[in-house]
């Protein structure tokens, strides 16, 4: 994939910095533009791979805001992906062609190289994968060359998208909740598809707690696992239950707060593990 750079490209504080803000342009990062005009990006962990595609049409109409005479076309999110062969990782795109390289991620090379896992980024890119996997088989075989034990390209399961929600001990507006998850369900839906599973995971022990739960249980499955609604107010367990929900790696996490100068704890916890957070006031349903 040949990319282009136009001589104003490499001054990213003149164009990139104002049009996607300072925590974007901490994680993710411009790579280059191609034949249609569309902006091609890499992002640094998967939770940002979610987040940009979520944004990314808003995001093209500021970039064009800022690049009033370059006219970009749109968007294309190279998605973060775990350490496989690096022959693999370097040729992945051209393997499959550059349209699904972006939207299938290669997973892992496991059974002792005997199998490669992979996930899809939407259902029509899944099924497209499906008719290919022989020649895909055979392609990366080629590329690992007459010492390969790859004998198996999986069908790709479909990309999980998760949320994790928090609130101030003393938020007590379901009305507002539910409108923001709602909301967070409707932006899903519209950029990866109703096939793909969501849940909202929170750490079940306040009164904003339980209206995630009652919600999501009408609406969306949750993990087998989810931890239980306990009202507690052991703060060693309290502390226990977020960083295990931290930890798991969610795709954003969404913060009730009833005063905006005093982030959650967990919500500060996701913001240093590098997930999106957005926080919502009673005065808003939306907010960064």
């Amino acid at each position: 994939m040949s990319l282009e750079q136009p001589a104003w490209f490499a001054d990213l504080d003149a164009w990139w910095l104002p049009a996607a803000g300072e925590d974007v342009v901490a994680r993710v990062r411009p790579l280059g533009f191609d034949s249609q005009r569309r902006l091609h990006v890499e992002c640094g962990s998967r939770a940002w791979t979610t987040q940009m595609r979520l944004v990314a049409d808003s995001l093209a109409k500021r970039v064009n805001e800022c690049l009033p005479d370059y006219d970009v076309t749109g968007l294309i999110i190279h998605p973060y992906a775990r350490r496989l062969p690096p022959v693999v990782e370097e040729r992945w795109q051209e393997l499959l062609g550059e349209d699904l390289g972006t939207q299938i991620i290669p997973l892992m090379m496991s059974r002792q190289g005997q199998e490669l896992s992979t996930m899809a980024l939407s259902a029509q890119a899944r099924d497209r994968f499906h008719d290919m996997i022989p020649e895909v088989l055979e392609r990366v075989r080629r590329l690992l060359g007459p010492d390969s034990a790859l004998v198996e390209v999986r069908d790709p399961f479909l990309y999980p998208v998760t949320v994790v929600v928090t609130a101030s001990d003393d938020w007590d507006n379901r009305d507002i909740i539910e409108r923001a998850l709602l909301d967070t369900w409707h932006d899903v839906t519209q950029v990866f598809g109703p096939e793909h599973l969501l849940s909202f995971e929170h750490a079940g022990y306040s009164q904003a707690d339980r209206f995630v739960h009652e919600w999501a249980a009408h609406h969306v499955p949750s993990p087998e696992d989810l931890l239980p609604h306990v009202r507690t107010h052991d703060e060693e367990e309290r502390r226990t239950r977020e960083a295990l929900l931290i930890s798991r790696k969610p795709d954003l996490c969404l913060a009730f707060v009833t005063d905006p100068d005093q982030p959650t704890r967990m919500a500060d916890a996701a913001r240093e593990a590098s997930i999106p957070v957005r926080a919502i006031t009673r005065d808003t349903t939306a907010g960064a």
